[in-house]
């Protein structure tokens, strides 16, 4: 069974993969390195500047709703005294209030309070300011729940209301104080508030930083936003994730708290970074959030370009790589390829390889070697071929000694060789079969040298028994030629050569299949020649009446296609020298008679 031949691996692929791996691998690692080190600080960043931006607005509010409620402490303390020295019925027309309510509610001085009341305990009384508050459904109902609260003797700051001015929306909140003396209601002062200075400080971080920012209260509904869209007081912030970690706390939050939600948009669901930071004492909370895609725009892109300059530094190894690997690989693949030629006996291949590394010298030794065994192998086929000529010499020279047993077949064994050869290449059969077949024909009659003279040399026909005797020179010729190994595959040629197909040939009566080839041509090539040179029996015949003799016999005697190729061989002319040479033969003693 033959062994399977596993799969050659190219040495270019090799020293490729080592370069590329020697090259991308570190930088591969290294780059995946850096990456995962930048991601994670720039994400740390991300959540630091969403912590310090909530944290910072927390401040802010804190500070201004602190500012805002001692301004209104003030006018509280002021007013309330003034109002309890007035009667209850004059609050309406007193001037004083409404010198003490229109100084408080300045523009200019404080554009934060839009609307001041001093109401008795009939709410009647008396407002300044920029804003009708009685105007709005909303405030008037925050107005009457504050003189509510303010006739239990409490103090009142509603929810953040959204109030429309200047064609915006804005957040208002109202905040009262209940005016008694001597432990009986006597009235309310109130005012309306903007936060409308928190809004502001929303839009601009968030158009500052791209965060979308807003302010919940401690029930999670919205006190302000960022968004002018969504700049509705009240509205119910509830089902946002990080509003829900906010109002997990209670209203008892003190730390900013940074997490990734899925917040739905439509009918999508949007991966989004938050903040919550609580305001001290109001008990609000400060959103500030931005989408993942967006918060990590600079991690993605650095991702994007990371990836796109890798892809680019990859193939920018692989192509130097190709390169160095193909200056390396290519002397060897010329160094393999003239081998391989060597080895199909191609001597005259040589290594066009100029370097002056090993490897030229290795050429340059493997061309010097190249050379040497081309000289060698010159030497030995000349040396072979002289042994060849040397060996067919040699047959030749003792089928001649055998002829000259016979004066009457001299050249018969060179003759007849001649013929088979002409058969066997008209035949197509290969150079080597030739040769072989050439040698028997040259040696088929070697046998008679055993033969007496009496009968070899008899001029006329022999008789029963000196025919018997003629017969074993196919035996003997066989035994002869057997006793050199060399010839053994000739054996047949010699001692068969008298066989017939029908098997009435001579010694061993074989016949058909059984008959050789190599016979076949022979036995043909003896008979035409038989036929054709003067016997002492017989006058020799011409070629053409040689053909017609042996196209009668074939098929019981002679294969028909030897004799076929006979025929085809003499119409192309390659029996034509052995023709002239015979008719010139026969003219000579005609010309000295």
């Amino acid at each position: 069974m033959k062994a399977h031949k596993p799969t050659r691996l190219r040495l270019l692929y090799v020293i490729l993969l080592i370069l590329i791996g020697a090259s991308v691998a570190p930088l591969w690692f290294y780059g995946r390195k850096m990456l995962s080190m930048n991601r994670e600080k720039l994400e740390t960043q991300e959540g630091v500047l969403q912590t310090t931006t909530s944290r910072r607005l927390a401040q802010v509010i804190s500070l201004y709703m602190d500012n805002l409620n001692q301004q209104l402490k003030e006018f509280f303390d002021t007013v309330t005294p003034v109002a309890a020295q007035i009667a209850k019925a004059n609050y309406s027309t007193s001037s004083e209030l409404q010198t003490e309510l229109a100084s408080f509610v300045n523009p200019t001085d404080r554009p934060t309070v839009l609307y001041a009341t001093v109401l008795n305990d009939e709410m009647r009384g008396t407002w300044a300011g920029n804003f009708n508050a009685t105007g709005d459904a909303f405030v008037r109902k925050a107005l009457e729940a504050a003189f509510l609260a303010a006739h239990q003797g409490q103090g009142y700051q509603s929810n953040p209301i959204t109030v429309l001015r200047s064609g915006a929306n804005e957040s208002v909140m109202i905040m009262a104080q209940p005016i008694t003396v001597r432990n009986q209601f006597r009235g309310m002062v109130g005012a309306v508030v903007t936060l409308a200075p928190i809004t502001r400080e929303l839009e601009e971080t968030s158009e500052q930083s791209g965060l979308e920012a807003y302010v919940v209260d401690n029930q999670g509904r919205l006190v302000s936003s960022s968004d002018p869209d969504k700049n509705v007081a009240g509205l119910d912030m509830v089902d946002v994730p990080i509003v829900q970690k906010f109002l997990a706390w209670r209203g008892r939050a003190r730390v900013a708290e940074t997490s990734v939600f899925d917040l739905r948009q439509g009918s999508q669901m949007v991966p989004m970074l938050g903040t919550y930071a609580p305001t001290q004492k109001l008990g609000w909370g400060v959103i500030v959030q931005k989408k993942v895609s967006e918060a990590y725009y600079t991690v993605t892109e650095m991702q994007r370009q990371t990836m796109w300059w890798g892809v680019l530094m990859v193939l920018i190894s692989v192509v130097v790589g190709f390169l160095a690997a193909k200056t390396i690989t290519r002397p060897i693949d010329l160094l393999t390829q003239a081998a391989r030629s060597i080895a199909q006996r191609d001597f005259s291949q040589r290594a066009d390889i100029h370097s002056r590394t090993e490897i030229g010298e290795l050429a340059e030794t493997f061309n010097q070697m190249a050379e040497d065994i081309q000289h060698f192998i010159g030497d030995l086929q000349s040396e072979k071929e002289q042994n060849r000529q040397l060996f067919f010499d040699s047959i030749e020279m003792i089928a001649a000694a055998v002829d000259a047993k016979d004066p009457y077949t001299k050249g018969h064994s060179g003759r007849v060789s001649a013929y088979s050869t002409i058969l066997a290449r008209e035949l197509g059969l290969p150079e080597e079969e030739v040769d072989k077949i050439r040698i028997a024909a040259t040696l088929h009659d070697v046998g008679k040298i055993g033969i007496e003279d009496r009968v070899l040399k008899k001029p006329g026909v022999l008789t029963n028994e000196e025919f018997e005797v003629m017969k074993r020179h196919t035996v003997m010729g066989y035994e002869i030629v057997r006793q050199v190994k060399q010839l053994n595959e000739m054996l047949p040629g010699i001692r068969w050569h008298h066989e017939a197909l029908n098997g009435k040939g001579y010694p061993d009566g074989i016949s058909g299949d059984e008959l050789p080839l190599m016979v076949r041509i022979i036995a043909a090539a003896d008979t035409f020649d038989a036929v054709t040179t003067d016997r002492p029996y017989q006058p020799g015949s011409p070629f053409t009446r040689g053909l017609e003799i042996l196209r009668k016999l074939a098929g019981s005697k002679y294969d028909p296609i030897v004799v076929d190729a006979l025929h085809s061989a003499y119409t192309k002319g390659a029996l034509a020298k052995y023709e002239s040479r015979r008719a010139t033969v026969e003219a000579i003693p005609q010309a000295a008679s």
